[in-house]
C-alpha cells in the first residue's frame, strides 16, 4: 500500500484536497468521478479512506457472503449447519 501527502487548502471558506493525477490513474479514475469518504478504523485508529463505493464491507460481511455462496454451490445431501 502506498501512501501519498497531500495538504489541505482552502476552497471558497471549504477545506479542500488535490489527488495528485498519478493516484487517480491508480485507481481508474477521472476529473468528474465519484468517491466517497469513508470513516473507518484501522486497528483502534480512526480514519478516512476514499472508496469508490459508499460502504467497504466488513471482513465480517466478506467471511459471511463466501459461506452463504459455498453453502448455495454445495450438494443438497452435503449441506449441514446452522447456514
Amino acid at each position: 500500500m502506498h501512501s501519498k501527502q497531500v495538504t489541505i487548502e482552502d476552497w471558497d471558506g471549504d477545506g479542500a484536497i488535490r489527488l495528485p493525477d498519478e493516484a487517480l490513474q491508480e485507481l481508474g479514475l477521472d476529473v468528474g468521478d465519484t468517491l466517497y469518504i469513508v470513516e473507518t478504523y484501522i486497528g483502534t485508529q480512526k480514519s478516512f479512506v476514499l472508496s469508490t463505493t459508499p460502504k467497504i464491507a466488513d471482513r465480517m460481511d466478506e467471511l459471511v457472503e463466501e459461506l452463504t455462496v459455498a453453502r448455495e454451490l454445495a450438494p443438497v445431501g452435503s449441506r449441514s449447519g446452522p447456514l
